[in-house]
């Protein structure tokens, strides 16, 4: 079994620039290092679908329900299509890693911003394949709408201020309300100090 790793957090908070240096990190670490990067929602059959409703719809609250389930599906698919055969595959000297750009625990965050329980959403998550290690990346919510702003003319159904503050707090709780090897990053330093912080756990954990 390989390791899978987990970056998430609110959107702006950085993840695609830390998976990317990961990943390139990874790659020249060790040649005998294989490395998959993606990502959820994916683009698989249910990925589409989620992905058409964050760009067109505008209220962050409507469709909860619909969402969380399209998630999981998404999840489900995604787990037994990509994730798992790749862990899974006899790899003989080599050291397998999965980089996964969001997980269940944007699925908490933000589907508990949008009114359903935590017991819910639990429910239906709790069978999931654990992440070795997962990183939230957390930044104040002014910070990540600024960085939005900066990179695309569009904010999406759930990037509005209040909303991304309550979908932060929910992210931070799961540290404690999970059985989850969860690390909290603050997303608010450097990009080099907040890869820093990602490699310092990596290698306390005996991961790399």
């Amino acid at each position: 079994m390989g390791i899978f790793i987990v970056v998430d957090g609110i959107d702006g908070c950085g993840k695609g620039e830390q998976i990317k240096r990961l990943h390139n990190f990874l790659f020249e670490a060790d040649k005998r290092n294989v490395i998959l990067t993606t990502r959820e929602p994916s683009y698989g059959t249910y990925g589409v679908t989620i992905r058409k409703i964050l760009k067109e719809d505008k209220d962050p609250y409507e469709k909860a329900e619909d969402l969380l389930e399209l998630y999981s599906n998404d999840r489900e698919e995604h787990l037994k299509t990509t994730i798992k055969p790749f862990l899974n595959e006899e790899s003989g000297e080599m050291k397998k890693f999965v980089i996964c750009d969001r997980y269940y625990y944007s699925t908490y965050a933000f589907q508990q911003a949008q009114g359903i329980t935590f017991e819910r959403i639990h429910e239906v998550q709790k069978n999931f394949l654990k992440p070795t290690i997962a990183f939230i990346l957390d930044v104040p919510p002014e910070v990540a709408l600024s960085r939005i702003n900066k990179s695309r003319d569009e904010v999406e159904k759930f990037e509005k201020l209040e909303f991304m503050e309550k979908i932060r707090n929910y992210f931070l709780k799961l540290k404690e309300q999970l059985d989850d090897n969860i690390v909290i990053i603050d997303a608010s330093k450097s990009k080099d100090e907040v890869f820093s912080q990602i490699l310092k756990s990596l290698k306390d954990k005996n991961l790399i």
